[in-house]
């Protein structure tokens, strides 16, 4: 394993007591199962007036209704670990009081970016915008946003840079193994946030990139902290800042234009041999490396 990641040796420690592969693929397939199932379970349950709100995501309490489901999700993954490999919640985290302040270090710093970027061109052009929504309720849902996306965001980095990444690290010392796999599967869970195939594709290698990012924090300091720190801090900016008339999960954006009909983003997967499409993937790819940086620079690693 390579110097920089010496901190990844005792993060997977807890995953050397069972390295069977056959246990780890059966808690891919019932997580999956769990993802997929899991909303169609929840708008079973909801009264018929909570369900749009539920299903649509277009006001803020629809959103972290979003969000707070992935509260279930990792009660399922700390269930079939248990169960499967004998070990609990803490064993995917690393060193708690570590994980903490990498965690802190890292969304600061990864905020801070992100806000500059804000400020700096393209600017966002008020005049085309359709509602600004108010400030001081916008800043009040603040403290609910982060954390729900706590929640979101941890259960992420606990399953895939967590228990992926250490029980493909026990598995297999080549880097490609443990961090590639688990970053492949987070990108691949993406795919649906596309608004067509060839936007599909692109969510995948946007996704996929940034969760080789956070699985290179996790191994550079054996904690989930950092990665964590820099997913919430992407994902803050992503629900709160930005959104579409009446698309879904824009309930918590402060900016919103105007309401395009999403079927014209419907491109076919001829359109990635395109010119432009090159460009895109430079740009998905590049606002992911600077806030990896900014991370790393953060937590000095």
């Amino acid at each position: 394993m390579n110097a920089p990641y010496n901190p990844m040796r005792d993060f997977k420690r807890p995953a050397l007591t069972n390295v069977a592969l056959g246990d780890v693929m059966k808690i891919v397939v019932l997580m999956e199962l769990a993802f997929v199932l899991g909303p169609f379970a929840i708008m079973l349950l909801l009264p018929s007036n909570a369900l749009e709100t539920y299903e649509a995501g277009t006001t803020p309490i629809g959103v972290i209704a979003q969000l707070l489901t992935f509260a279930l999700y990792t009660a399922a993954l700390v269930y079939l670990v248990r169960r499967f490999h004998g070990r609990g919640f803490w064993s995917m985290v690393g060193p708690v009081t570590q994980a903490i302040e990498h965690f802190r270090v890292a969304a600061l710093a990864v905020a801070t970016l992100l806000l500059v970027q804000t400020f700096l061109p393209p600017w966002i052009a008020l005049s085309e915008l359709a509602e600004v929504r108010p400030l001081i309720p916008w800043l009040a849902w603040i403290p609910v946003t982060l954390a729900a996306l706590v929640i979101q965001t941890g259960m992420e980095e606990i399953y895939f840079r967590g228990y992926l990444q250490q029980q493909f690290a026990a598995i297999s010392d080549k880097p490609w193994v443990w961090m590639g796999l688990p970053s492949l599967l987070f990108g691949i869970g993406h795919y649906m946030n596309g608004n067509g195939p060839a936007d599909g594709v692109l969510y995948v290698l946007w996704a996929t990139t940034l969760g080789l990012a956070c699985a290179d924090l996790t191994a550079r300091t054996g904690d989930i902290g950092a990665a964590i720190g820099l997913h919430l801090s992407n994902n803050f900016f992503a629900f709160s800042l930005v959104g579409v008339q009446d698309w879904p999960s824009t309930g918590l954006a402060l900016f919103l234009y105007p309401y395009e009909d999403k079927t014209q983003y419907d491109y076919a997967l001829d359109t990635l041999a395109q010119g432009w499409v090159l460009f895109e993937v430079l740009i998905l790819v590049l606002s992911v490396g600077v806030m990896w940086l900014a991370a790393r620079i953060a937590i000095r690693r």
